[in-house]
């Protein structure tokens, strides 16, 4: 093969691997449309420490419990990251609306794995994410940027990343 030949998959592949947001390469290609109106809609459990609310859309109907505990695990070592001390008041102002994977948002081309939403009240997060660990992994991304912690357009993101992770 020519080298011609071998530079179209080489950008592809490094393409695909450098962006912080890819989920499923068919996702990447395609990511999953989120109504944030519907989202808003949906009912929503509370989870047991923290009483933040808490949607899935219906494909992760039966992870409601795993998420729920998860959700407060997290908020409490973000906290403790932090030092916050609010017992979750300013995140519980965010339905936090839990979808597969990647989703379209106005962000890193269009393709989110987390999207704070203040305007509508949401925190979405994809319940996982292709090369991160974990089940909602870019959670703490999302509170950091509900407490401010991490500015809007991501600039201030290695101040944040050892109390979030990405």
């Amino acid at each position: 093969m020519t080298k011609k030949k071998l530079i179209v998959p080489l950008l592809f592949i490094l393409a695909s691997i450098s962006c912080a947001n890819i989920g499923r390469i068919n996702q990447v290609i395609d990511p999953e449309e989120v109504n944030k109106k519907e989202l808003n809609r949906y009912s929503y459990k509370v989870t047991p420490e923290y009483k933040l609310r808490v949607t899935t859309v219906k494909e992760l109907s039966g992870k409601q419990g795993k998420i729920l505990t998860n959700v407060d695990k997290q908020f409490t070592e973000f906290s403790n990251c932090f030092g916050i001390n609010d017992n979750g008041a300013v995140a519980r102002k965010y339905l936090i609306a839990v979808v597969v994977g990647t989703f379209e948002c106005e962000y890193h081309r269009g393709k989110c794995n987390g999207e704070l939403d203040p305007k509508n009240d949401l925190i979405i997060v994809a319940f996982k994410a292709f090369n991160r660990e974990g089940i909602l992994p870019v959670l703490k991304h999302e509170w950091a940027h509900a407490y401010r912690f991490l500015d809007s357009e991501d600039n201030n993101l290695k101040s944040v990343k050892k109390c979030t992770k990405y």
